[in-house]
Formats: C-alpha cells, structure tokens, sequence
C-alpha cells in the first residue's frame, strides 16, 4: 500500500518538477545573457545596434521582470497539492516546455547574431504562448485568487510582449538583411505595424476581453512614442496607437464590468 502511494506521489511531482527544470533553464540562460553576458555582447546592446523604429525605450524591457516573476508563481502554484493533477495546468504543460526551449534557444541564437533563426523561434516562442492562451481559455474561463494571478495573469502578459516582440524581431531581421522596404521609408513601416498592432488589440478587445494584454501593448506603444518622438512620422503614429489601445484597454474594463453586473 505504501508504495503504490509512494509510486502516485512521485508520478504527480513529475509534472510541476518538469515546469520547475524548465523555468528554471530558462532563468539561468537570460540571467547569463546580462551577467556573462553571452558571446560578450549584451541583450540591450544588440537590439540598440539595429536603427530601427519599433523598439521602445530601455525601460519598457523591464517588463521582463514582471514575467519571470510570474512564471515562478506559476511554478510554485504547480506545486501544490491540489494542483498536481489540474486539467488547466495538464492541458498547458506540453506547451510551456516549448516556450521554455523557444525562449533559451532564442537567447542563444540572438547572442550569437543567428537572427534568421532567431525569427524563427521567435514564431514558435509565439505559437506556444498563443496554443497556452486558448486552452486556458482567457476570455471564457472565469479566473479568481491564485489561478488568476498565476495561470491568467502569467500568460497574458507574457502572450501580450511576445506579440510586440515578434514585431520588433521582424524588423531586426529586415535590418539585418538590409531590405529596401519596397521604398517605403522605415518610419511610415512603423506606422504600419503600428496600426497592425492596434489592429490585433481591438480583436483581443472583442473577442477576449483581455486588458492585461492589450494593457501590455499600450505599455509597449508608449515606449515607443518616448524614444522615437524626434521622428515626427514614428511620434505621432505611436502616440496615437497609445491613444487607441488607452481606449481599448478601458473598453476591456467597461465590458468585464457589465459581465459582473448582469452575473450579479
């Protein structure tokens, strides 16, 4: 009996401590990105040495630290007794392992000036988070104390700046490969996918009720509008784009607030 206990025990650990090992690889390989950092060139300094327009200011990137802590929640939270055989968490776990590969393959790759294949990754960074999104269910799960914080909050942010990060991998990339831009001038480009970003939050706003990651594009766009305001195409089009998700974020709280109301 003991041991056929003891074999239940090890088999529901085998989940949260695969999710430990993983965050964990994860912490370690963007930890030594900035400490070592790796092939001497740090995460910031390679982003600053591509002259493009979508990347924020230094500070927006902090937001990093918001999502790593809450992915430590999200460990500990997998730890617990009572969620060692969630269905939520089972039904995330294949895909967080990949994120977690995405993301310490990404950093690898970045740091070595792969960036082809950082793009890639960066698709598949995207992909997991997203799959991690739907079966969460954001949008239609109701969510409370700790499985909001550690489930919804966690991935929405986390979903909300691999979105923007995509965006400004993309556009590293075309740096790098020195595209002409089919002679559009970068700055009206930012302003296109600005307005593609705008775009992705108002269907976030419609279909998912989602503020915490419209909130983190508004995050982004501000960041945006702060380095790029002497640019007066990039200026303008970031501030307006903060204007717009301002707005869609409030239309998230306007609709979670009527969901209440008529719950009530």
């Amino acid at each position: 009996m003991s041991t056929a206990v003891n074999s239940k025990t090890q088999n529901t650990l085998l989940q949260p401590i695969l999710i430990a090992l993983a965050t964990l690889i994860t912490l370690v390989m963007n930890t030594l990105a900035v400490v070592l950092p790796l092939n001497n060139r740090s995460t910031g300094a390679i982003s600053d040495s591509f002259r493009v327009y979508f990347t924020p200011a230094g500070y927006v990137f902090s937001i990093w630290s918001v999502i790593y802590t809450a992915l430590i929640a999200f460990v500990v939270y997998s730890f617990l007794p009572r969620n060692r055989t969630n269905a939520t968490i089972q039904a995330i776990f294949p895909w967080f392992m990949l994120n977690c590969a995405m993301n310490s393959g990404w950093i690898f790759l970045w740091h070595y000036g792969y960036y082809p294949l950082t793009m890639l990754v960066m698709l598949g960074l995207l992909f997991s988070l997203v799959m991690i999104y739907i079966r969460l269910g954001v949008g239609e799960t109701s969510y409370t104390g700790g499985a909001f914080w550690c489930l919804r909050f966690t991935f929405s942010v986390y979903l909300g700046w691999i979105c923007v990060a995509t965006i400004a991998n993309a556009t590293a990339l075309l740096y790098d490969m020195q595209w002409s831009g089919f002679g559009v001038s970068p700055a009206t480009w930012t302003s296109i996918m600005l307005i593609v970003a705008v775009t992705l939050g108002a269907i976030i706003t419609e279909t998912r009720n989602d503020a915490l990651l419209v909130g983190v594009l508004l995050w982004a766009f501000i960041g945006i509008g702060v380095k790029h305001s002497a640019v007066p195409t990039v200026g303008v089009s970031a501030w307006t784009a903060v204007a717009c998700t301002a707005a869609l974020v409030l239309r998230c709280v306007w609709l979670s607030r009527g969901k209440r109301l008529q719950g009530a």
